[in-house]
């Protein structure tokens, strides 16, 4: 039996805006379509959701207990790709851990902020209080450190206080802003390098969340990379006519929802047609769920950044 939105949120509690939250941002359920657009539940969507419900009021962070809806729901998947590995988690790249790379170290606990620390900021909106929070956050270790440590945990506890109603979308969009306008100056300080291999980074056609391929792409930056930032919402076409321009000796796309799966699919497909030989790696949430094609990534950006470099350096 189908239900309607209004249906799903009698039965389940959940108002009409967490439960888009929910499907839009940790793809708890996909609804179908009525022929009229309206959004179609079914009975395994009500046991999905009530079992989000559960997990949300014992205490369990919604990105948290959306992962383990996802993984007691899951349906049996087959990754394809030349390299098919395991899960990719929940920044820019995925789940499993990249051999040989050590991550950065945790900064000292008196001088990063706490990870619930942007959702102040969110709420007043003020930026003079951010500014002074993103400098002793950077001012905390390396960029790399920060990133990995602190910097993205804060935003997943962004969205989070977002999904939960404790702060409005302008205060998301507010605080994302000035965070990628940060990451931006440290992407341009990295500097270009010249001779280093070409990579082009960026998001498939639809994909807007781009924090995660921004630091990334910073990272691997500081590594001598040339990297191409490409940005959000790339069209096909346009991931297309980049690489055909700058023949570049990899391609990094980053899937950050359930969402960015299918286009990201789209993208690696049309590449590997017209450039067999091209490097195309993929990395973010989505890959956990879905069966996402390319070489896929671990879940820090670090390590991420680091096996790029290793595969994309050209062989002496």
């Amino acid at each position: 039996m189908p239900y309607t939105v209004k249906q799903v949120s009698a039965l389940t509690g959940i108002g009409p805006d967490r439960l888009r939250a929910w499907e839009r941002r940790y793809g708890v359920v996909s609804p179908t379509r009525s022929e009229s657009g309206y959004r179609l539940y079914d009975d395994a969507d009500l046991a999905r959701l009530r079992m989000m419900v559960q997990l949300v009021e014992t205490g369990a962070p919604a990105s948290l207990a959306a992962e383990q809806v996802r993984a007691s729901h899951a349906r049996p998947e087959v990754v394809t790709g030349t390299d098919a590995n395991a899960a990719v988690g929940a920044s820019t790249a995925g789940g499993r851990d990249a051999p040989g790379v050590t991550l950065p170290a945790l900064p000292p606990d008196s001088a990063s902020p706490a990870l619930e620390a942007l959702v102040s900021p969110a709420r007043s909106l003020d930026g003079g209080e951010l500014d002074r929070l993103l400098d002793r956050a950077f001012a905390a270790g390396s960029f790399e450190s920060v990133v990995e440590h602190w910097l993205l945990p804060a935003l997943t506890e962004l969205g989070e206080a977002w999904v939960d109603g404790r702060i409005d979308v302008a205060g998301e969009h507010f605080v994302s802003g000035a965070v990628q306008a940060r990451l931006s100056q440290a992407f341009e300080a990295a500097g270009t390098a010249l001779e280093g291999p070409v990579v082009l980074v960026g998001l498939p056609p639809g994909s807007l969340h781009a924090l995660g391929s921004l630091s990334f792409a910073t990272c691997l930056r500081r590594l001598g990379a040339d990297v191409r930032w490409l940005g959000s919402d790339l069209p096909v076409d346009s991931w297309v006519h980049a690489v055909g321009r700058l023949a570049p000796a990899g391609v990094v796309l980053s899937a950050p929802t359930p969402r960015d799966a299918a286009p990201a699919v789209t993208v690696v497909r049309r590449l590997r047609e017209l450039y067999p030989g091209l490097l195309v790696f993929v990395g973010g949430g989505a890959a956990k769920a879905e069966a996402v094609e390319g070489i896929l990534l671990p879940h820090s950006v670090v390590q991420a950044a680091h096996e790029v470099a290793v595969k994309v350096r050209p062989a002496r």
